[in-house]
This record gives structure tokens, sequence and C-alpha cells, in this order.
């Protein structure tokens, strides 16, 4: 095209034209970029992004919230409760966050008890819960938002004293994780021994029996008896080889009777589990009941469980929660070794390994029984939905209808745990192998080169 001195001044007026307008437009994305502020979560597990967890215990509490933070003046600090508050912020406008400076107040840091600095209160519906975790992480926070919002205390009493899984010792077989997920939650919980003089079982929202090994003697179930009869909820965990231990007068009580042998299931096997007597539930297993809403998406692990059968009474109304596959049996014989159903003395399948009860004379008074006390131990309660099973039996026990459909998970896994072995390959691949290969593809082109 033939250059003129038209087109020369069409040219530098369409780039004047284009630079007035770039520049117009960078100065609205900057203003808009101060009135405007949008954030994107592009991490694979969505960790700067609130969890739907605590998305649902916020939409169940309706009043404002209050967050009082006693931080000094340390940017990182104060930059690490902002990030973090504000995703709440988003999703529930009338949380009011406060910043006040420990050391500016110290008459009322004696007077609320502040020990550290960072420590918080979260005051809702005039009830205040402190969180001393520095800096706190998602979990601390709706934890303690859990346990605020809970209107009254809700006691939970461990029986022991015959051998039953402990809620504060840390072997696999004890119950102590468990137990902590419902202390984060807000339970206040007490170990009861009849051997000691106490008035706890007259405060007790739900009594647990959790597999006692050693037969209780008939005045502790008297005791129990009296306790069912005055309103009392229950969670009785039964395990295969300890069975009732003394505690018929109360099964007789449910209408409960135990099967025969213990449970093995071939189909937890396409699982990747290899003991035949852990039984795998998925979908269909789940009753229609508010504990099992929602956990058709869960798997959960029951290892060595017992087959219940609820004979109908004129007081509890009975559902099933948990029933097994078809394809199991409960096993009358040796179960280890080859195990193979014999219809002669073997129980086929489906067979129920959990049952609530509950009648409402009694102010909708609860009873959740199971077979199996496994499923609740440290050695297995990380296992699929396990933890969140035994967290909603909880919450429907203790009359918390509210906070049962809340999943348990409110944070994802930010640790990597690598054995010795992939530390030692991974550091030989970054420093020895992978220095070796460039170093030798640099030397092959630069032969070619040279050759060339």
């Amino acid at each position: 095209m033939q250059v003129t001195k038209r087109t020369h001044l069409q040219a530098s007026v369409q780039n004047t034209i284009f630079m007035v307008l770039l520049v117009i437009m960078i100065g609205l994305i900057a203003w808009l970029s101060n009135r405007y502020e949008m954030k994107a979560d592009w991490t694979i597990n969505n960790r700067h992004t609130l969890s739907e967890t605590s998305k649902l215990l916020l939409d169940k509490l309706s009043d404002p919230i209050t967050i009082t933070i006693y931080a000094s003046n340390d940017k990182n600090l104060r930059t690490a409760f902002t990030e973090l508050l504000e995703r709440y912020q988003q999703h529930k406008s009338d949380i009011n966050i406060r910043f006040i400076d420990p050391f500016t107040v110290p008459a009322e840091v004696r007077e609320r008890g502040i020990q550290y600095d960072g420590e918080f209160i979260i005051e809702y519906q005039n009830r205040t819960e402190h969180v001393q975790e520095v800096p706190p992480s998602e979990q601390d926070i709706t934890s303690a938002l859990e346990r605020v919002a809970r209107t009254e205390n809700r006691v939970i009493v461990f029986l022991e004293g015959h051998g039953e899984r402990s809620p504060t010792q840390h072997h696999n077989q004890d119950l102590s994780q468990w137990a902590s997920a419902l202390q984060k939650r807000g339970f206040e919980l007490h170990n009861l021994n009849f051997g000691t003089p106490t008035d706890i079982l007259d405060t007790a929202t739900v009594l647990v029996i959790a597999s006692p090994q050693k037969m209780l003697l008939p005045g502790e179930v008297t005791q129990i008896k009296n306790y069912i009869e005055k309103g009392g909820n229950l969670f009785w965990l039964i395990d295969p080889r300890a069975t009732l231990q003394g505690l018929e007068p109360l099964a007789q009580e449910f209408g409960l009777s135990i099967q025969a042998g213990i449970i093995v299931d071939p189909v937890s096997q396409l699982l990747g589990v290899n003991d035949p007597s852990v039984v795998s539930m998925t979908t269909q297993g789940y009753g229609a009941h508010p504990i099992t809403d929602g956990f058709e998406e869960y798997v959960t692990l029951f290892p060595q469980a017992k087959g219940l059968l609820i004979t109908e009474t004129e007081a509890w109304q009975d559902t099933a929660l948990l029933t097994t596959n078809p394809k199991v049996w409960s096993e009358t014989g040796d179960i280890t070794g080859a195990i193979e159903y014999n219809p002669e003395t073997d129980i086929k399948g489906p067979l129920t390994i959990a049952v609530a009860l509950d009648r409402d004379e009694k102010a909708a008074q609860r009873v959740v029984i199971v077979g199996d006390g496994d499923f609740l131990s440290n050695g297995y309660l990380g296992y699929a939905g396990n933890l969140d099973l035994g967290v909603k039996m909880m919450n429907w026990l203790a009359l918390e209808d509210s906070f049962i459909d809340i999943p348990s998970k409110t944070a994802v896994d930010l640790n990597l745990k690598l054995s010795a072995s992939a530390v030692l390959i991974l550091g030989g691949f970054f420093l020895f192998l992978l220095p070796i290969m460039l170093i030798s593809i640099g030397i092959l082109i630069w032969l070619r080169r040279r050759k060339a």
C-alpha cells in the first residue's frame, strides 16, 4: 500500500486513539480493583475456600456472630486471621471481627482470661467460646462455632470398670480419637465407674456402653435400667466375643437378640480389604433415618460385626440403620483359613448390624445399638465415613437434630507424609539422576554441534 500524508495521519490518529483507550481501560481496571474484589481458588482441593461443612454450620446460625481477637500489631499474625475469617464473612455477612491489642487493655485481658497473643473469643446468643490455637485453622474456628451454637451442655458418660473401650486411652482398640472429635463439637465427656460414688449419671444426656469385656453386677444393671426408665439415651456397642456381659435384662427391654457367629463379607475384598470379617457398608445398606440421611455416597467399615435382631415392642419404635449386602453370612465356625458358606450352620444375609430405637412419650428418648465396637476405635476411625457416622449417631442421641447433617471433615489434609524409602527415591532423583540427565543431554548437543 502506498504511504501518503493522509494515510500517515490516519495511522497516527488511530495509534493515538488506541493509546488513549488503553490508558483509560487500565485506569478503569485499577479503579474497579480498588472498589471490588474477585478471588478464585485454583488449588486442586480448594484449600483456600470455605468447606461445605463450615457453610452448612453457618447456615444454621441465624443471629450475628462477634469474633474478638486479642492480637498484637504483628502484621503477619493479623493477616493470617483476616484471610481466614474473610471466607466466613463471604458466606455470612453479619460476622463482626474486632482486633484488640492485648497490651493496651490489660484489665480486659485479665477479666476475660486471655492467656496468649492471638487468642480470640467467639460470641453468639450471649454464649462465648475461647480459642487458643494460634494461628487457627478452619477446623478450629468451625469446631468453636459448633460448640458455641449448642444451646445447653450435652453430657456424654462412658461406662468403665468392665474392660470397656476407653475414651481417654490411645490404643488401637480404644475410642480416644472419637471422644476428642466429640469434645471439639461441644460435648462434655465423663467416665462412670459404679464402684466410685457419683451422681454423674443423673446429668447424663447419653450413656455409652462401649463393649464391656467382663460381667456387670446385677446392681449395676439395675442402675442402668433405672436410667433408661427415667428417659435416658443410650449408645450401646456390642463386640462379637463379649456379647451381653450381664446386660440381658437391658436387651429384653429393647426386644434385642444377637445372632450367632461373626459376619463375613466377601464383597469387602473388592475394596482392597483382605480380612473377610470386615464388613463394608455402601449405598443401599443405610436405612431411612436422620443418622444415615445422605450417607449413600459413603463407605463405612465394620470389623468383626454381629448380626442383631429386634422384636417389635409396644414401647419402642425401631429402625435398621445398617444392613449388609445379601452376599454376606454369619460364620458360626472358625473364621481363620478358608471360609465357605455352610447353609446348615451359617446364617445367610442380609443382616442388620445397627439399629436405632426411640419413643416419643419419654421426651424423644433415643437408643442406638451397634453389633460392633471397632468401627469407632482409633485403629479404624479414619477409614471412609466411620467418623462421620459416629458423630451423627451422637448428635441424634443427644437430641441435637440441627447438627446431624453437618459432616465432620472441615479442612483438607495439608500434610504430605512420605515413607523413608520414598524420601530417598525422590532425593536421589532430584539430587543425582536429574542433574546427570541434564548434563548428559547438554554434552550430546555440544558433540553434535561440534561435528556439524
